[in-house]
């Protein structure tokens, strides 16, 4: 008897693959949310629904929803592989320029529509209600055909043919005409001949059909690893690169250093009144915290005779220690307890042997000190509107500049033009100058540009540093 499957809705499987979505969304590097959810979710929101829960093929991504999880790992693998990468070298630098986000955007068409006849090569796709077979070039996605409707899955006795052009047609349904008017002619051409592509290299292999052909190779092989090692595909807790960002910031002390001491010894016990301390303790003034503490528990009229003979059994048991073992230098008694090596000596308590509340680390973390040049906390009004429109890289270099500089590890200087920047300094954040140059000039940001620095007018050098009176 043959097992029926359940379609599985578009946004459940959005869901199920949520954290690989968001490594593609970083990789657009779009504007804004609504520009990648337009151009990017949903065209994987399409495929999605193209698919519905049925696998890719009998070898690879074989459990209900393969394919769509296939369709996610190939596109960001092919992005991730896309990143370092150069298109349109033989172009003037002005139009590739403006035509390299337009590769960006068709290495991850191109890796979406490459395997969307695959499950219909090697299956026959079923509709239980009245035995229909699935046909993509006639009846387009499965999800809307399928409806809620169980299905079977029987597999061909041989599966159909590759046929890249049927690939590339049913691609341009699932894509749609408003999206592909949006490239231009070279960019198209080589999309499309980059779908489905060949296993092999070929002798004119454009840099696009060499991008999807490894992400192919690298999701193939990913699975096979996975099946080899008889285990399900590792779902990856990737973490937001906000979320990383905020926990990489340093953390403030919470309490004064005086708290910090008062915290360590019990509240119970009312501290003695002080006495004089000795010369050698007046000769530290590093131990001058644990000295003070020390000397209050001390009793006058301990001799010196007491260190050559040690103390006694009952002086032991006494909450209060010999003065004169107080008055020890340090380079004969070495500190026997953690509270003690860190400055923060406890009182007469702890000889008696009671217990002592234990030390938090972090809390005794001081904050850093500002350097001079500190700007003032990050305006993030003043940040939407002087940025508004740029990429996220461009947002990302000037909170990264104005925290380095507030820091003192970055060195920018006003002058009477504006903001001078070294250009080794852009270039040591992963960004070239020129890529900087381009969009602050676009939307008149930029005063200058000389052999080994650029020029930013006050509004976009305030973000960075405030300008001094």
């Amino acid at each position: 008897m043959t097992v029926l499957h359940s379609p599985i809705e578009a946004a459940t499987l959005i869901a199920d693959h949520q954290r690989r979505v968001d490594l593609i969304e970083q990789c657009a590097n779009e504007a804004g949310k609504a520009e990648f959810q337009r151009k990017w979710l949903a065209i994987l929101q399409r495929c999605a629904g193209w698919f519905s829960s049925m696998p890719l093929n009998p070898e690879i991504y074989r459990e209900p929803g393969g394919a769509f999880r296939c369709t996610v790992e190939t596109a960001f693998y092919a992005m991730w592989l896309a990143g370092g990468k150069k298109f349109g070298t033989n172009l003037p630098s002005e139009k590739r320029r403006r035509i390299e986000p337009q590769y960006n955007y068709a290495v991850f068409l191109a890796a979406v529509c490459s395997r969307l006849d695959e499950p219909y090569r090697h299956f026959t796709i079923e509709r239980e209600s009245d035995r229909a077979a699935w046909n993509p070039s006639v009846n387009g996605p499965a999800g809307p055909w399928l409806g809620s409707a169980p299905y079977r899955v029987a597999r061909r006795s041989a599966p159909l043919p590759i046929e890249r052009m049927r690939t590339g047609m049913l691609a341009q349904m699932l894509i749609g005409s408003e999206l592909l008017t949006g490239l231009d002619a070279e960019v198209l051409s080589e999309l499309f001949g980059a779908i489905n592509p060949s296993t092999k290299p070929l002798e004119a292999e454009s840099l696009l059909h060499k991008v999807i052909r490894q992400a192919v190779d690298t999701a193939v092989e990913f699975d096979r690893k996975a099946q080899r090692a008889v285990f399900e595909p590792v779902q990856f807790s990737v973490p937001s690169a906000i979320h990383v960002a905020a926990q990489l910031q340093p953390a403030a002390a919470a309490a004064a250093p005086a708290a910090t001491v008062s915290a360590v010894a019990p509240a119970s016990t009312p501290p003695a009144p002080p006495a004089a301390a000795s010369p050698a303790q007046a000769a530290r003034p590093a131990q001058a915290l644990s000295a003070s503490v020390a000397a209050s528990a001390t009793e006058p009229g301990t001799g010196p005779s007491d260190l050559q003979s040690g103390p006694p059994a009952s002086v032991a048991a006494s909450p209060a220690p010999p003065a004169a073992q107080m008055s020890l230098p340090l380079s004969q008694s070495e500190p026997r307890t953690l509270l003690e090596a860190i400055g923060c000596a406890t009182d007469n308590s702890t000889a008696a042997g009671q217990h002592v509340a234990a030390v938090d680390p972090a809390a005794m973390r001081t904050s850093p000190v500002p350097a001079d040049n500190t700007a003032s906390p990050e305006p993030t009004a003043l940040f939407e509107e002087v940025l508004k429109g740029t990429p996220n890289m461009i947002r990302e270099l000037f909170k990264a500049l104005r925290e380095d500089v507030a820091a003192g590890t970055a060195k920018v200087s006003w002058n009477d033009k504006g903001l001078a920047i070294p250009k080794r300094l852009i270039g040591s954040y992963g960004v070239a100058s020129d890529t900087l140059v381009e969009h602050l000039r676009k939307r008149s940001l930029l005063v200058g540009n000389d052999q080994g620095e650029i020029t930013l007018g006050p509004r976009a050098g305030q973000l960075i540093m405030d300008k001094p009176a």
